[in-house]
């Protein structure tokens, strides 16, 4: 199955299927435990998440953020990158990032096609037209104020005059001025891909290698009679941080490296940028109002990340413990807030005493069109039908993690985990946090040229056996190896928002590989140095679990994992003694 995911041989979905096969035939597990690893709790709470990001997604309430955030961020290249980088960080915690990046691409070519004519206008024509004192005096109109309203025309040579007089900039060579066009497109193509796999690693839902975590470390600690305590809420104690330092890095790495091209910063003509911020705000202004569509999403989606994180947030009581322990988890709420989005209307409901307001747009939503008639003798319009969600969730990946579930789950039936396991003992004469450091550079590797959900989904079991094996706390190993598998920045092969970004014509795969290494490299340093500070102390990794210590079978002695950022001479401070 590893094969057959990493080489695509069969669909990924189809391949997916085949423990409910094999498994029973072969005298591993019976069908009915098989099958239950498609349905697990995870795999529902990820079904959840994908139906409200696709509801986002068909209102356009994203592209209604991105476009606020460009139109706040100043005009000049540094800031833009900023603008186009933060939605797409943002908005990938709670939807696709494919999505995401997908949304931001003809944005991204509309402004660069802004950038163009400001930097490259064409001031030969503009002299031809002029030459032999016929100078060209037709007029064109254009829009002077953001809003439409003021209008006047200007003759054609003033405009170009102004162009030539506003970019007049070293290198004055027209050639290296296009080179240096051609540089700036890459980096903000290649910003939209970075910013929208940073962002997923912030929540607990932002991407499936952290849902596929989830499910293996509750099936792990459930196997002991253990709750592993992690929830969407206190998984943005390690992983919002984390992100946000990743996002950063890559916002200064794509600055340093234009900058032996030419600074970001160092036009301070702001006059000179005018069009590229007209543009934006013309943009955003002709999407007019939020619609009633709009409005009820962005409450639900706010209404269901407040549910995630209230639920059990730990160091207080939340809304879960009002139910008996274990009967809500953070699937119930995404399901809750999915099903109302079929029942929720599209467009405020008409009354007899009022109608509908003028500015409120019905969305023009694929409706099938059976369903169409049925809403239009009803008067009624979801936000979301069956059509639409059938389309776009991903199916694939559902039935990957489910997969997934189902071999972790046989490996260790079969005792197939502990030889595995038994391999992997070399690395115990290494620090713990050297063998963090190894895993994550393997995943790292590994996830640029397969699905960073078959690579999580292969590599996570590895790492949850060798902790056992090495009495390590499983989640110390296997949290850098989840987020290691979302640093895919050096093919487009890695992650969909790579394809996106190089079908857009801005990039070569040589670009690709000499950029992301060093985002790559500087990615897996920080995850592995927040690991063993941040999550040490968050997830109390600095000690392994009394239940494993007494049912696991090792010879190593034990492990325990002291945080960097905590000294003590106290050996039972940490619990057991060792290394």
């Amino acid at each position: 199955m590893g094969t057959y995911w990493l080489l695509e041989v069969m669909p990924i979905a189809v391949t997916s299927l085949i423990p409910i096969v094999l498994f029973p035939l072969l005298g591993i597990m019976p069908a009915r435990k098989v099958c239950f690893n498609y349905a697990e709790d995870t795999v529902m709470l990820f079904l959840g998440s994908l139906i409200v990001a696709t509801a986002v997604e068909k209102c356009n309430l994203h592209k209604r953020i991105a476009l606020r955030a460009l139109t706040l961020v100043g005009p000049e290249p540094r800031w833009l990158l900023f603008g186009i980088m933060f939605p797409c960080w943002f908005l990938s915690m709670w939807m696709s990032n494919t999505a995401t990046a997908a949304m931001m691409l003809p944005i991204l070519n509309a402004i660069l096609k802004q950038i163009k004519d400001v930097t490259l206008p064409d001031i030969e024509e503009a002299h031809h037209s002029g030459e032999d004192g016929n100078e060209d005096d037709s007029e064109v109109e254009i829009m002077t104020e953001p809003h439409g309203i003021s209008m006047e025309r200007i003759p054609l040579r003033i405009i170009a005059q102004n162009k030539a007089e506003t970019t007049e900039y070293t290198p004055k060579n027209r050639a290296d001025k296009e080179r240096d066009f051609h540089e700036l497109a890459k980096v903000f193509a290649l910003s939209i891909s970075y910013a929208a796999n940073a962002g997923g690693i912030a929540t607990l839902t932002g991407t499936p290698p952290n849902i596929i975590l989830k499910g293996h470390i509750d099936k792990l600690y459930s196997r002991y009679g253990l709750d592993p305590g992690l929830t969407f809420a206190n998984w943005l104690i390690f992983g919002l941080p984390t992100s946000f330092v990743v996002f950063l890095m890559t916002w200064l790495w794509l600055q340093l490296w234009y900058l032996r091209k030419r600074c970001l910063c160092c036009i301070k003509d702001n006059r000179s940028w005018d069009a590229v911020k007209k543009h934006l705000r013309i943009e955003y202004t002709s999407l007019g109002s939020m619609t009633f569509a709009e409005v009820v999403v962005a409450v639900c989606f706010i209404l269901l990340a407040l549910l995630w994180i209230t639920r059990d947030p730990q160091f207080i009581n939340g809304w879960g413990v009002l139910f008996p322990k274990g009967f809500v988890k953070d699937s119930t709420p995404a399901i809750f807030i999915s099903i109302i989005m079929f029942v929720l209307p599209a467009y405020s409901p008409r009354c007899s005493c009022c109608s509908r307001a003028k500015n409120d747009r019905v969305p023009k939503l694929p409706v099938a069109t059976t369903e169409k008639k049925l809403f239009h003798q009803q008067g009624f319009t979801p936000l979301l039908t069956w059509k639409i969600v059938n389309e776009e969730i991903a199916w694939d990946v559902v039935l990957l993690m489910g997969g997934g579930f189902a071999l972790a789950d046989g490996c260790t039936k079969s005792g197939l985990s502990d030889w595995i396991g038994t391999k992997f003992e070399v690395l115990g004469t290494l620090s713990p946090w050297a063998i963090s450091l190894v895993l994550a550079f393997v995943v790292a590797a590994v996830t640029n040229i397969t699905s960073n959900s078959a690579t999580a989904t292969i590599f996570l079991p590895i790492a949850a056996d060798l902790a056992l094996r090495l009495q390590i706390n499983p989640l110390y190993l296997m949290i850098p190896v989840a987020v290691s598998a979302s640093f895919a920045y050096l093919l487009p092969v890695g992650t969909p928002p790579n394809a996106i970004v190089f079908s857009s014509g801005y990039l070569q795969i040589k670009d690709m590989l000499k950029i992301g290494i060093v985002v790559n490299v500087l990615a897996v340093l920080i995850l592995v140095v927040m690991s063993c500070t941040l999550a040490v102390a968050a997830y109390g990794l600095n000690s392994f679990p009394l239940a494993f210590q007494e049912q696991t079978n090792t010879t190593m002695n034990v492990t325990t994992i002291v945080p960097i950022i905590f000294l003590s001479n106290s050996p039972t401070e940490y619990g057991t003694t060792g290394r």
